[in-house]
């Protein structure tokens, strides 16, 4: 028997869904129920084109339905407590735990904590093993696809890589075995070559490391993600729901490509959405027609957008339409006249650019392939352009990266300085993390008094300086996102954990094994906990790749369909779809 549910809390939905345009709202009777959520607030998620993308997706389908819902605020579950009423989604106001599916839209590692805050508002089991066969939670995103790893106790299923092609098809299967009992469905859904279901795994452990992987009996040897190799058999993401409560309210956000073949070693997602792949220039068109006229502005989103083939002209269609284009990446090396001019035509205020290091050879460890020359070239056309704010990101402990190096930041920003004149320059400034497919993915984070030491260097050597402001972000805070990145399923008690008492005192609480986790260099052969898990990159490939970072040495573009270095490419996983 279900609870009742706060007038308040039903009110306020009710009056945000009214300042929606786009949402859909689709009778349940017959239809395999999920609802999508995002574990943080409702402004975060609707600006999130992952998750307005699988809301559409599953909502095109006829024989299912999607609603959503979000992290209430810290006021909205006081009430939730006081009038003991159970989460609901946001389109019918119905509790959680009486749909089919509760999935979860992970593309950040930092939003594992409020997983478990949701599911106990729900009044749902926070371990797998502790629910029934309904509601089954699953996730995806960018974090989890990853490494599903620190989640696995909490998690059914995981839908590994892009949800194009791969939500019609787990739809129809759970349809198929949603009678059965949990076993029984879980073993169908592992039948997909894209899905992870991690009760199937033992894990056995040597300290902070993995020793050994056990499958359960018919459970598959490898998780292959999925990846919609042909983007144009797919609906371009966009915000399909537009409404002025979202993080960027008055800007329509369009994806126009999906991946980057510059091969930075830094970049997870640069490496996970490989092959680049362009959106069709009419497509992109047509969505950011519609942008204009819902929104007036509209944000051009992918991993390397600048690099699209079209970029000017599509630019140039929104400045003919009288609207506003942002993108939401810029290359040095990619920056001219023209295209500097477009933007300031179609509203631009703030150029963002990131040289990541300040030293040329730092920047070759890394494969960012930017002189000092080219940066600064581009800095004077940015200024010639008329451009007075200049937004810059830096990381700070990369690997063999030196105090000099460090302190190199300092000069480079008032050479900088010194061509912008009277222009401002912000500095985002972040402690590097390794993350999982990428060549980095081996090394030990930097020492925390590392990282606090040349911030502080930083900070002090450009204090003085005018027009300059520096952001940084704490080495604490960086080294729990470090530890998830990489962590094992150890990590889900720690999730669980910090739910209720928050990471301080769960990092105080196991800092010896948190510490040693993340400072942990990882052999070649070690096992590491997303291996299971296949994107298309030869563990080998990346593996030369850290060796080449170790040495400064280069690793040219990648030729879609023609150099076959990383695996992506191969005939056997690089395969059209249909």
């Amino acid at each position: 028997m279900g609870r009742s549910i706060s007038w308040n809390l039903k009110k306020k939905v009710r009056e945000t869904l009214s300042r929606e345009t786009g949402a859909v709202h689709k009778e349940h009777g017959g239809r395999i129920r999920v609802c999508l959520v995002w574990p943080n607030a409702y402004s975060l998620g609707m600006a999130n084109l992952g998750f307005q993308t699988v809301y559409h997706l599953i909502n095109s389908l006829d024989d299912a339905v999607c609603e959503r819902s979000f992290l209430p605020d810290k006021e909205d579950i006081e009430e939730f407590s006081r009038t003991s009423t159970e989460l609901f989604s946001y389109e019918s106001q119905t509790p959680l735990r009486e749909f089919d599916i509760i999935a979860f839209s992970l593309p950040f590692e930092d939003d594992y904590v409020n997983i478990g805050r949701i599911l106990g508002l729900a009044n749902v089991p926070v371990f797998s093993a502790e629910r029934d066969l309904t509601p089954l939670v699953i996730a995806g995103g960018v974090g989890v696809s990853l490494n599903p790893e620190p989640l696995a106790e909490i998690i059914d299923v995981f839908t590994i890589g892009e949800g194009e092609g791969a939500l019609p098809e787990f739809i129809e299967r759970f349809r198929a075995l949603k009678d059965g009992a949990k076993d029984e469905l879980l073993s169908g859904l592992d039948e997909l070559p894209w899905t992870y279901i991690p009760s199937f795994y033992e894990y056995e452990y040597d300290g902070p490391a993995i020793k050994e992987v056990k499958r359960k009996a018919g459970a598959k040897e490898k998780v292959v993600g999925k990846k919609a190799f042909d983007l144009a058999r797919f609906p371009v993401p966009q915000s399909f729901i537009t409404t002025p409560d979202a993080e960027f309210r008055d800007t329509y956000l369009i994806e126009v490509e999906r991946g980057c073949g510059r091969g930075c070693r830094f970049c997870a997602a640069g490496f996970l959405y490989l092959p680049p792949r362009w959106r069709k220039t009419e497509d992109v068109k047509e969505a950011l027609s519609e942008g204009l006229k819902r929104a007036g502005k509209a944000g051009l989103i992918g991993t390397a957008v600048s690099e699209h083939p079209d970029i000017n002209d599509i630019i140039g269609f929104g400045v003919e339409k009288e609207g506003g284009v942002t993108l939401s990446s810029l290359r040095f090396d990619m920056l001219d006249a023209g295209l500097l001019a477009l933007l300031k035509k179609s509203g631009y205020k703030t150029i963002t650019l990131a040289p990541e290091a300040a030293t040329e050879r730092m920047r070759a460890v890394i494969n960012k392939g930017i002189t000092d020359k080219e940066i600064m070239d581009a800095v004077s056309l940015v200024r010639e352009a008329g451009f007075l704010k200049l937004k810059l990101y830096y990381l700070i402990g990369l690997p063999t990266e030196t105090d000099e190096d460090a302190e190199a930041i300092v000069e480079l920003t008032k050479r900088i300085k010194a061509v912008m004149a009277r222009g401002e320059i912000s500095l985002s400034i972040n402690p590097f993390m390794p993350k999982p497919l990428t060549p980095f993915q081996w090394m030990a984070f930097e020492e925390t008094a590392t990282i606090d030491k040349r911030l502080k260097s930083i900070t002090k050597g450009l204090l003085k300086e005018k027009g300059i402001s520096v952001s940084t972000m704490s080495s604490k805070e960086a080294l729990m996102q470090a530890y998830l990145s990489r962590a094992d399923r150890r990590a889900g008690r720690f999730i669980v954990e910090a739910s209720s008492k928050g990471w301080a005192r769960v990092l105080k609480a196991n800092e010896d094994f948190i510490i040693s986790s993340v400072r942990m260099d990882r052999a070649k052969d070690a096992i590491l906990p997303w291996d299971i898990i296949d994107h298309g990159v030869r563990k080998s490939y990346l593996w030369k790749e850290y060796g080449k970072a170790l040495e400064a040495r280069a690793t040219p573009p990648c030729e879609v369909g023609e150099c076959f270095r990383c695996g992506v490419c191969l005939p056997e996983y690089f395969e059209k779809e249909g």
